[in-house]
């Protein structure tokens, strides 16, 4: 059952608890969308690679494998949306956490072949929002039933999986492209990764919300 279903039926904390994840509806319209699409492609030259080969526990609870990608700054589109109103509100309201905080955002900017492998966000990313600024974007790996994992642990998932999981109960999830929605998830909590980037280039917005 997916979550709008489930938000239909069960109190919204209660579907983020159990899902890790919801799509946010109408916070996006559409000349915002193509506000952003604008700014990021406008500042492609302001990529700053962002590559590392280790497997680490942080000390904030995170956890990473190797990553090769790089983040575009954000521009005046998106700081102003990262910081909306509106949408921190839908936020709270769909996800059942009344205290969250805009911690901002970025671009994510993946070429050919470029990846995430399994992590977790930091600390700050109590609520993780995406938004894909190219169409067919493939989604990411998602594995909701290693939530709250330790570092220990994914490890072991890592040696025994890959940093790519592909079988079940492994699975992936979506983001939504110019229907007004945003894709909120757990990025703290869940593991979730990129598979290598089959496009010629891929450009998802990230902005991170924390619960105080």
């Amino acid at each position: 059952m997916d979550t709008a279903v489930l938000a239909g039926r069960l109190p919204a904390r209660t579907v983020w608890d159990e899902t890790g994840t919801v799509l946010v509806p109408g916070v996006l319209p559409p000349e915002r969308f193509t506000a952003l699409e604008v700014e990021a492609s406008g500042r492609l030259d302001l990529a700053t690679p962002h590559v590392h080969e280790h497997t680490a526990a942080h000390r904030d609870g995170s956890f990473a494998t190797p990553v090769h990608c790089a983040f575009v700054p954000p521009g005046p589109v998106l700081e102003s949306l990262a910081y909306d109103k509106q949408l921190l509100a839908a936020l709270r309201a769909t996800t059942g956490i009344p205290r969250l905080v805009p911690r901002g955002g970025a671009v994510v900017l993946y070429r050919e072949g470029d990846f995430q492998g399994l992590h977790t966000d930091s600390v700050k990313s109590t609520v993780t929002v995406s938004i894909a600024l190219t169409p067919d974007l493939p989604p990411m790996g998602w594995a909701p039933h290693l939530r709250n994992a330790d570092g220990h642990q994914l490890s072991e998932v890592v040696a025994e999986h890959g940093m790519f999981p592909g079988e079940e109960p492994f699975t992936t999830l979506p983001h939504p492209y110019n229907d007004g929605s945003v894709r909120a998830f757990a990025g703290y909590h869940v593991p979730h990764w990129r598979p290598r980037m089959t496009l010629p280039a891929g450009l998802l917005v990230t902005m991170s919300f924390m619960d105080l």
